[in-house]
């Protein structure tokens, strides 16, 4: 159960990085947008994209933080629905996938903006690895959850952990998608 407690604060960590390299992106799109004057104009449309996805990914980890409070709700019952949490889990995993392809686009759409805007491109490109980082993480979560019908008396305690960890990112997230 350690090893579940530990992979599921990995997403966490993973999902917080990816709010706040998002959210700086989308400030200094902004202002670069800014700068640029006229011809910055298109990157606006992008630097407002950046910021939507920063709101899905906040949206994001708070669908986890319920995932795992019902979790917690069923391990405290003594009834696991595995099932339901499966389908939660895949459901979070073609989410993830579907801000990866959306960062893809904006992507695109950047690299026809002047070349000034190169610096911003690699940090979206890190955007999209740190998708795929959740979604392959999500995918281990959706194994390990299959793995956990058979050992309900352990979560109780990987339960514990998490909410302290969930209650950190609650704050961190909190205090980012307001910028």
């Amino acid at each position: 159960m350690s090893e579940k407690a530990t992979s599921i604060n990995t997403i966490v960590d993973t999902i917080t990085k990816v709010a706040d390299q998002t959210n700086l992106l989308s400030v200094n799109a902004a202002i670069e947008a800014e700068k640029a004057g006229e011809s910055g104009r298109g990157f606006l449309v992008v630097a407002r994209e950046i910021r939507r996805l920063a709101d899905q990914t906040a949206s994001a980890t708070l669908d986890i933080e319920n995932m795992v409070r019902q979790m917690q709700a069923a391990v405290s019952g003594g009834v696991m629905e595995m099932d339901r949490f499966s389908e939660q889990v895949r459901r979070g995993v073609t989410n993830v996938g579907d801000v990866g392809q959306r960062l893809t686009q904006v992507i695109d759409q950047v690299g026809s903006v002047e070349s000034r805007f190169a610096e911003v491109t690699e940090g979206m490109h890190s955007q999209v690895q740190g998708a795929d980082q959740i979604r392959q993480a999500m995918d281990a979560l959706a194994q390990n959850a299959t793995r956990a019908k058979e050992a309900t008396s352990e979560f109780s305690q990987a339960a514990s952990i998490l909410r302290e960890s969930i209650m950190s990112l609650r704050s961190i997230v909190g205090g980012e998608v307001g910028v």
